[in-house]
């Protein structure tokens, strides 16, 4: 192989140069983040203005129009846990003077022990203080009578200035080195065969380097994989 040692050595040094970096600062920066997202919004009693006065619709005795079913999901899209302790104010969803929340529960909650409780008021719906590990997730229910449209998500908790509006995660880091890492792969086995075949030195170099920059991809992949699991365990085991 005609390409030398020493230039080989000082290309892998500055790849290693960018790249660890880069790892220890995505895996040491912190995120603590609660999301939530409205997965539907259902009408289930309506009646027209015109013929409003000349119909009832009763719930528990009570009359009511305009229900409305509302699912909504909250998340843990941070990578730091939520604890008790860091709620000042709890979770509250407010729905409007005007409405009255007829039921609230719990639907779904990931992981079943989670343990979400809520407490119903007249036009709002707060979620009592609960730990909150990276990932986990809770779905609620609430029906609602005279529901307006208006919705407002509050809460006071260390560390997250805003619940925010659920956003499915783009494009990260971890895309772009699993496509380098593709890529390096793709152009060393190329390479490498084009090379053999054409007998050129050069174009059997470039694949030769590929090939040592694929395997050191791979032992660092490898190693994020192990520290990103490590540190997970160590998250949850820390909050407990």
């Amino acid at each position: 192989m005609s390409f030398s040692m020493e230039i080989l050595l000082g290309f892998l040094a500055v790849i290693a140069a960018i790249t660890v970096p880069l790892i220890i600062y995505f895996l040491q920066k912190s995120k603590k983040q609660l999301s939530y997202e409205i997965i539907s919004n259902t009408q289930l009693v309506g009646v027209e203005n015109e013929i409003q006065d000349r119909i009832t619709i009763l719930y528990d005795e009570k009359q009511v129009v305009n229900v409305h079913l509302i699912s909504i999901r909250f998340v843990n899209d941070g990578n730091q846990p939520i604890s008790i302790d860091d709620f000042a104010m709890p979770i509250n969803i407010k729905l409007g003077s005007a409405t009255n929340i007829l039921t609230c529960e719990v639907l779904e909650q990931d992981p079943n022990e989670l343990n979400a409780n809520l407490v119903k008021m007249e036009d709002s719906v707060e979620i009592q203080p609960l730990l909150i590990n990276p990932n986990d997730s809770f779905n609620l229910n609430i029906l609602l009578n005279n529901y307006e449209g208006n919705l407002c998500i509050t809460a006071r908790i260390k560390g997250i200035k805003t619940i925010s509006v659920y956003k499915e995660p783009k494009f990260t880091i971890v895309n772009f080195l699993f496509i380098m890492h593709f890529l390096v792969g793709m152009v060393g086995m190329f390479g490498t065969i084009y090379g053999r075949e054409t007998n050129n030195d050069f174009v059997s170099d470039i694949g030769y380097v590929s090939f040592i920059i694929f395997i050191t991809l791979t032992l660092l992949s490898i190693c994020i994989a192990m520290i990103i699991l490590i540190k997970q365990r160590f998250y949850r085991d820390e909050s407990l």
